[in-house]
């Protein structure tokens, strides 16, 4: 699997430039929208208070309004009750028949004692002019006008008395309250966008028992009782008022707005209540409560976010783009010398930039090329005097390596001469014993010299095949010492090339082992010796065995003293550094181990 192909440099700029528009795209919000939330939530409070003063305005109008058209009401009642009086009033004299009709009242005189008045009502009746009469109730509304009483003096102080039902009359404003109620809804209407806010306009009565102690509101409540009374302004059946008191509600009177929890379909709401006084009459205050769900006031707190961030985001595309156009030649520019320099690292010391201007970048590309054509000029001395210097060495070399090989040659030639020396000797000699010293000795020389004419003939002066030299070095052992012998030798030895210093060690002692094998190991002069050599990294095996009669069991290989053992030994610890094993096991059996 090929490795992932690396950006170019512009990709890696236009990259950094769009993280680093985000990074402060995220800052930009970071600062700006919890500053926006604040500012939208003052702003909506402020519109929700300034609409609540507007309100509050059109309910004083309205309040002083039913006040004026209950008044403007009774003195019409009372300018025609008046002017049917004085339609039928003769000289002293009244036609109360006539006056009963007109007028839909019961009409008679205050003397008659045919009568009978409460204390209330005698009360009502003192003085000239229309009188009312309110119902008795026993909760803190506005009390309703049960009776009408119309009183005038006439001559020798008689009194006549109009007692009329105020349904009779003519309501224009019957419905006024009611109107009011949808003017103040559809102003507050303006609000209901961001909240579903409601206004409650109420009478709390300040002395009642609970004032202080209990919710204002209670689910047990009756609509109409003593200690609040709800105006058909409000535009809820039931105070908005949730767990607050009466005394809560009272305090907070034109200050900050209340946080409360109310209950909503067996749910529970988190609201906010604004407070403020409409009339104050002692013990009876006319409030108006604005009250608005929490979570429909603070819905509208995160829409900054979204409002925001397509124009953000629109202009770091438009500023992406710009930045592209802006610096696409310095783009072009930088690609041509990240291709230039591409090229250079694969070799390719022929293109040149080329780059015409005055900035930074063109002055770079100019240095670049320069650069390029002094390297290039330099590349080609150094090759020249690189070839020159080859040619002299190999030279030099070649001189080397006849040398060495004539030395071998020579090394080989002077132990051949030496080895026929001995067997000239040896032919002269008719001791048996020094016959056999001088065959060790031959093979021991034989050894080193057959180790210089493979050197002589092998390419590389510093190394030879260990097998080759390995099956040679036996395959003249074998001639010497194998004459009416049936012994066979089995070679399980890897190719492995190896220099002088390891390999005439290994075939000393090879020649040593194989030797005693032949003189020593086989009684009935037939079986088998097995050379085995291996490598492991740099770690080296060679191990020398036979089916022979076997040294003693308990010989001590290291302090042996035998010519061939000592020999062994001290080839392996004092050339090799290694370490010298023996096991005996149907035969013997050599172990040495050495490290390169």
């Amino acid at each position: 699997m090929s490795a992932p192909k690396p950006y170019s440099l512009n990709t890696k700029i236009t990259l950094s430039f769009i993280a680093l528009g985000f990074i402060l795209l995220a800052i930009l919000f970071m600062q700006i929208v919890p500053n926006m939330q604040e500012e939208q939530k003052r702003y909506k409070n402020t519109e929700i208070e300034h609409m609540i003063t507007l309100t509050k305005g059109q309910i004083k109008l309205a309040v002083e309004l039913l006040v004026h058209s209950r008044e403007s009401r009774l003195e019409k009642i009372e300018s025609k009750l008046n002017s049917v009086v004085d339609k039928y009033t003769f000289d002293g004299s009244i036609d109360v028949k006539s006056i009963s009709n007109d007028s839909k009242c019961d009409v008679y005189f205050y003397e008659e004692k045919k009568r009978s008045f409460s204390d209330k009502t005698l009360n009502l009746l003192r003085g000239d002019g229309l009188k009312i009469s309110t119902e008795n109730q026993s909760h803190m509304c506005p009390k309703l006008i049960k009776r009408v009483f119309y009183i005038k003096t006439l001559e020798a102080n008689r009194r006549v008395v109009l007692e009329c039902n105020p349904k009779i009359f003519p309501n224009e404003h019957y419905n006024l309250e009611e109107n009011i109620k949808k003017d103040l809804e559809k102003s507050f209407d303006l609000t209901y966008q961001d909240h579903k806010g409601k206004i409650n306009l109420m009478w709390l009565n300040t002395k009642h028992k609970d004032f202080s102690s209990t919710p204002l509101y209670s689910i047990q409540d009756n609509p109409y009782n003593e200690k609040y009374c709800l105006s058909k302004m409000s535009s809820a059946p039931l105070p908005q008022t949730g767990t607050l008191s009466g005394k809560q509600i009272f305090e907070a009177s034109e200050k900050k707005p209340i946080k409360h929890s109310l209950k909503i379909n067996d749910r529970e709401e988190k609201a906010i209540t604004w407070v403020r006084t409409i009339k104050d009459d002692n013990d009876v205050k006319i409030l108006f409560l604005t009250t608005v769900y929490e979570k429909d006031f603070n819905r509208e707190l995160y829409s900054p976010v979204f409002k925001v961030f397509p124009a953000a985001a629109l202009a770091l595309i438009v500023a992406i783009i710009l930045g592209f156009f802006i610096f696409r030649r310095l783009f072009k520019s930088i690609n041509i010398l990240s291709h230039i320099a591409s090229e250079v690292n694969k070799g390719n010391l022929n293109l040149r930039s080329n780059i015409k201007g005055d900035d930074d970048i063109s002055d770079l590309g100019k240095v670049f090329d320069s650069m390029l054509d002094s390297l290039e000029e330099n590349i080609k001395t150094l090759d020249k005097k690189v070839e020159d210097k080859t040619k002299e060495l190999s030279s030099s070399l070649e001189e080397k390596e006849v040398l060495l090989k004539e030395i071998h040659h020579r090394v080989k030639n002077n132990l051949a001469m030496t080895i026929n020396l001995i067997k000239l000797q040896k032919s002269k000699i008719e001791d048996e014993k020094t016959k056999e010293t001088l065959v060790d000795i031959q093979e021991r020389i034989f050894t080193m010299e057959l180790l210089h004419r493979k050197l002589y003939e092998s390419k590389d002066l510093n190394s030879i095949s260990f097998k080759k030299y390995v099956e040679e070095l036996c395959f003249d052992l074998e001639k010497t010492y194998g004459n009416n012998k049936d012994i066979k030798i089995n070679y399980h030895i890897k190719d492995i090339n190896m220099s002088i210093e390891y390999a005439l060690p290994c075939g000393l002692i090879i020649t040593e082992c194989l030797t005693n094998a032949y003189k020593y190991a086989f009684v009935e002069n037939t079986g088998t010796i097995t050379i085995s050599f291996t490598q492991k990294e740099n770690r080296y095996t060679l191990v020398v065995s036979d089916n022979g009669v076997g040294l003693p069991e308990y010989i001590d290989i290291n302090k042996s003293k035998t010519l061939g053992l000592r020999l062994i030994s001290s080839i392996v610890r004092g050339q090799l550094l290694g370490t010298f094993d023996y096991v005996y096991k149907n035969g013997s059996k050599f172990y040495i181990n050495f490290r390169v």
